[in-house]
């Protein structure tokens, strides 16, 4: 059973933030729901997933693979692989709409609590041996800031008219930058809408790492995403190493190619500090982003902005809203939490049932927050399951 808030691939239709819908993706279609369909599913499981859900089924439904073939396979939008997933799902489980609002369990059984998004009623499920929580979680708030229609996030920015908005508000102070807090993909991608919006002012992209680093599409790289034995042979030290390269702190080179070729835009390495008023107080001042470089990390350095956007990343530790206070406080300590999660990507939580985390799963695989190997991901979280209903 599968509970959704807004609609199937919510996240990548650019109806509910995150995207806009329209850029592609930066892995390859064939990076599927199933891929890498490896022969060590049960027998004759990978071929089934081949013909009837991967994206190469899917176009051929549509009608669309000869085309999609002969213009030179492209990588899907983020609207088209969610409609993608919608089609593998319709019929495969039920869906219901609406807001979860807590977990709870019992006999080692959990119960889902949530608002119908038809009635806005509570409503209540139970009896699941697990549950699964995916999606990348609210915009964090490790950032502090005022209160400013100038300010968006990496999740409202992407909605609908919004980025023409900011847009406008920055064409009200050409000299100003734009500045975008955070050097990741959200912060390469915002930059990039940006471009496509045709802001003119200058656009500062502020991060705390000493540039926007590049994500090549390289066989040693990718094989690592699918290779259990290579993964299991590293370090902790060296699998976040990993992690940090090629998945939270890297932009892919097509990105990045992109942003080089506009003059407007600037990097700065900074770690941000607050973003507030000028002066201090004055809801109608001008927006300053204080931030500190690691060359002088006791001084102080006001950088002035029309629009700000903090891109810096998403919680994705969200669900612990959803947690009793009790067990909520078990997860608290988050590294011991990461490095003693089960192969299954189940949190080491005493006495509930499987509650599995696969966006804070780098510790079991570096391809179990992304698209990399999806197939791989469902294997290692229904694996259990299905072992225990032969035994």
């Amino acid at each position: 059973m599968i509970f959704e808030r807004h609609e199937i691939g919510s996240a990548w239709t650019g109806n509910h933030g995150y995207t806009d819908g329209q850029q592609r993706l930066c892995t390859p279609a064939e990076r599927d729901i199933g891929f890498p369909y490896d022969s060590q599913l049960a027998d004759g499981l990978g071929s089934e997933l081949q013909v009837g859900y991967s994206w190469m089924a899917y176009a051929i439904d549509k009608g669309s693979y000869g085309d999609w073939v002969d213009r030179g396979r492209p990588k899907p939008t983020h609207r088209e692989f969610a409609e993608y997933i919608a089609w593998c799902i319709d019929g495969a489980a039920p869906v219901l709409f609406g807001e979860v609002t807590a977990l709870k369990h019992r006999f080692e059984r959990w119960s889902v609590t949530y608002n119908d998004a038809a009635t806005g009623l509570p409503k209540r499920e139970s009896g699941f041996d697990g549950v699964v929580l995916t999606g990348p979680g609210p915009q964090s708030k490790r950032l502090p800031q005022v209160a400013d229609p100038r300010i968006f996030d990496g999740v409202g920015f992407w909605f609908p008219g919004i980025v023409a908005g900011a847009a406008q508000l920055a064409a009200q102070s050409p000299d100003d930058p734009v500045v975008i807090v955070g050097s990741g993909g959200t912060a390469a991608a915002t930059a990039a809408a940006l471009v496509r919006a045709q802001v003119q002012n200058e656009i500062i992209v502020l991060g705390n790492q000493a540039a926007l680093y590049a994500r090549a599409d390289s066989y040693f790289e990718n094989r690592a995403f699918r290779d259990p034995k290579f993964w299991s042979a590293l370090s902790a030290d060296d699998r976040r190493a990993f992690s940090d390269r090629l998945t939270r702190g890297a932009v892919w080179s097509n990105v990045v190619d992109l942003l080089a070729q506009v003059n407007t835009i600037d990097y700065l390495q900074g770690e941000a500090i607050e973003i507030r008023h000028d002066p201090v107080g004055d809801p109608a001042g001008a927006l300053m982003v204080d931030y500190r470089t690691s060359a002088d990390p006791k001084s102080v350095i006001a950088q002035p902005a029309s629009v700000v956007i903090d891109a810096t990343g998403f919680d994705p530790w969200w669900f612990r809203s959803l947690l009793s206070k009790t067990l909520a406080a078990r997860t608290l300590g988050e590294g011991e939490m990461r490095t003693n999660m089960a192969s299954d990507l189940s949190l080491p939580l005493m006495g509930a049932p499987r509650l599995h985390v696969p966006m804070v799963g780098q510790a079991v695989g570096p391809a179990y927050n992304s698209l990399m190997a999806l197939g791989s991901l469902s294997d290692a979280i229904l694996r259990p399951y299905v072992e225990a209903a032969l035994a």
